[in-house]
Parts: C-alpha cells; structure tokens; sequence
C-alpha cells in the first residue's frame, strides 16, 4: 500500500510539473507572436487533469483558443459566448495577466459585435440588441460598450433604452474618444494596430514592428448630445432637452463636435434663428469635409434626412471627389423618398438626384457592387432598360 501510495503521489507531482512546463511554453509562444504555436500547445492539455493552481491559466488559454486569436476562424456565437464565460472564471481564480487579458477580451468583443453586426444585416435587430448588452451588462464600468449599445438601441428604435443609456453617458462627460497605437510590421512593412501600448512597445523592443505611432479620435460628446436633445424632445419632454442642450454648450463649450453640433440642436429645438446663426458660423469656420460627414451620419441616423443631404453637400462642395460622401447623399435622397410623408412627385425627384450622385460614385468605383445595385434599382423605377441591361452586366 506505501508503494502505491508514493507511486501515486509522483505521479501528482509529475503532472504538476508538466503543466507548469507547458504554460511556460505557452507565455513564451505569445511573448514572441506566436500564437498558433501557443494554441497547439494549449490543445495537448488534459482539461480533467489540470490541478488547481492552474486552472486560471487553463480558463485564460481556453478563452483564447475557443475564440481563435489567430484570427484563422471566426468563432460561432456559442464559442464567443463559451469564451466570454472562460474568460470570467480565469479572473475568478485569480489570473492576473492584465496585458494579455486585455487582448484576449479585445478579440472576444470585437468577434461578438461582428456577429451582432451581421444579425443586423439580417434585420435580426433583437439578436443584434442582446449581444451588444451583454457585453455592456459584462462590464459595467466600460462605457464604450454603453455606447456601443445607445447605439444600437438608438438605430433600431429601442428609444427608452436609449435615451436612459445616452443620459448616463452625458452625466459621466464620455466623450469616446480613444488612442489607437500602431507600429510598422518590420517584414510586411504594413502598419499594424495594437490593443494597448504595452504591446506595442513590446514588439518595438523585440524588433518585430517599428516606427511606432498612435493618434486620438475625435469626441462622439456631440452626437450623444445630439441624439438626447432629439430622443428627449421625441418623447415630448421639450424642457428636458432644452436642459442637456443647455448644460452641453455650458459645461463642455470648449468640447469641438458640442460647437459643431450646436446648428442641429437648434434646429432640433425648434430655435430657427438661432438656428440659422450657427449654421452660417459653420460654413464659415469648417473646411474640413470629414466634418460635415459625421454630421450627415448623426443626421441620417435621427432620421433627419434634409439635414444629412444639406452636410453631405457641404462636404462634396469641399471635396468632389468623396466617393462615401457621394454614396451616402445617395441613401439619404433616397430613404428621404420611402417616407410615408413624401408625395409621389416630390419621390420622383429624389430618387432622380440619388440617380445623379450614385452615377458621379459609380465613376470614382466602378466595381462597387452595392452602387451598382443600387443604380440597377433606380434606374428600373423609370424603366430606363438600356442602363439596367448595362449596369447588370458589371455584376
């Protein structure tokens, strides 16, 4: 029985070390890019034999194979879920890798709100709705993902959890603005994003990237406004948004997208000259296109389409040649047209100035298939076959 006794105890211990020795193996593949390397590894592991000390590690590792951080794959919904869920029980035992928890948990949101992404191209708004709030609900602290679900929630008209989801983002002065750090992949000579500088500076010191670089995004302080004063006034509580508006330009005037979204709110508000002043300040001061874009994109998702195609024109004015901003007015003539409040004569013309500005994109991309289709659509409307026959046959 002794012999047995101590037989079975090596064979504890053996097993002990040889798991200590593979996610040694593990952390070096990472540290050094290689992480399908690491996953092969991860593969050889006894999920039934890993001892408890180990088990954070186990959990991490299963996190990032089931959601493939090779990007080899893309994990189903069930993987990205099981992953998120491993992900939760490493933290539980105790692992504590912040750098490479934070690219792990990366990777799981990014594939989560691809697929949340492809549920709303379905029309799967709901599916879509649920995915984004779980990852909000997930991490309760990170307002990104609060903004990611107002988003949403705002496009496909959950309007209550919105407006609630916006508040909350406004009363914490979010403005969404982020640092992206890159570096020059020193083989491929292709400039690479990293979740975090720590990694970045990592892989400039081990001479795999150089040429570091990162640059910060613009503040979404402004849209957020935007979308409150208008869900706020939609719910009929005109007091309310005249507040936010109020406290926006007083407590975040030196914030540029509150200035620039100063014309909208107004118009919003029913304030017309005031209106009319800041609109006439606007196209004074902003020469930059890029500008007049994110309005006509906060304007098209409010659903105020006369607004999205008057920045849209602002910003071809100053660039002719943008081929998004050129296929955008496109959508906004013609969502403008499928309103229930648009007559049939004032739709004709609409859809005959989408035609216009879709034949100007067509010409800067002739290969873009939704163009195309779009074009194939419109010209089908006025029965005009010779374009039709012609368009469909660049498909």
């Amino acid at each position: 029985m002794k012999i047995r006794l101590t037989i079975l105890l090596l064979a504890f211990v053996t097993i002990g070390f040889a798991q200590k020795r593979e996610f040694r193996k593990i952390e070096n593949a990472i540290t050094k890019g290689d992480i399908s390397n690491a996953i092969e590894i991860f593969n050889t592991i006894e999920k039934s034999e890993v001892e408890d000390q180990f088990k954070g590690q186990y959990n991490f590792y299963n996190a990032a194979a089931l959601i493939d951080v090779t990007g080899k794959t893309k994990p189903t919904l069930e993987k990205a879920y099981e992953a998120l869920d491993a992900l939760k029980m490493a933290e539980s035992l105790g692992y504590t890798n912040p750098v490479l928890m934070s690219q792990v948990k990366s990777y799981i949101n990014d594939s989560l709100l691809e697929i949340a992404n492809t549920k709303l191209k379905a029309k799967d708004n709901s599916g879509a709705l649920e995915i984004v709030n779980r990852l909000s609900d997930e991490a309760p602290n990170d307002l990104n993902m609060l903004y990611n679900a107002a988003n949403l929630a705002y496009q496909v008209g959950e309007f209550e959890q919105a407006e609630k989801q916006y508040a909350e983002l406004f009363a914490k002065g979010y403005t969404g603005q982020t640092v992206t750090y890159t570096a020059v992949n020193a083989q491929t000579k292709v400039e690479e994003v990293f979740p975090n500088i720590t990694l970045r500076d990592v892989s400039i010191k081990t001479g795999t990237h150089i040429s570091p670089s990162e640059s910060t995004s613009p503040s979404q302080l402004g849209r957020i406004v935007t979308n409150l004063v208008w869900l706020q006034k939609n719910n009929d509580d005109i007091d309310a948004a005249k507040a936010t508006f109020n406290k926006a330009i007083t407590k975040y005037g030196d914030d540029k997208s509150v200035n620039i979204s100063k014309a909208d709110n107004y118009l919003t508000l029913g304030m017309m000259k005031e209106y009319e002043e800041a609109n006439k300040a606007l196209s004074e001061e902003v020469k930059d296109p890029k500008v007049y874009d994110n309005l006509a994109l906060a304007a098209i998702n409010a659903k105020e389409y006369d607004q999205a195609i008057k920045y849209y024109e602002m910003s071809i004015s100053l660039k002719p040649d943008n081929f998004v901003s050129l296929s955008n007015l496109g959508v906004a003539f013609v969502q403008k047209g499928n309103l229930e409040s648009t007559s049939a004569a004032d739709q004709e013309i609409l859809y005959k100035k989408a035609i216009s500005v879709y034949e100007k994109a067509h010409k800067l991309d002739t290969s873009n298939k939704n163009v195309i289709n779009t074009l194939v659509s419109l010209y089908g409307v006025f029965s005009m076959d010779d374009k039709v026959t012609a368009m469909k046959a660049k498909l």
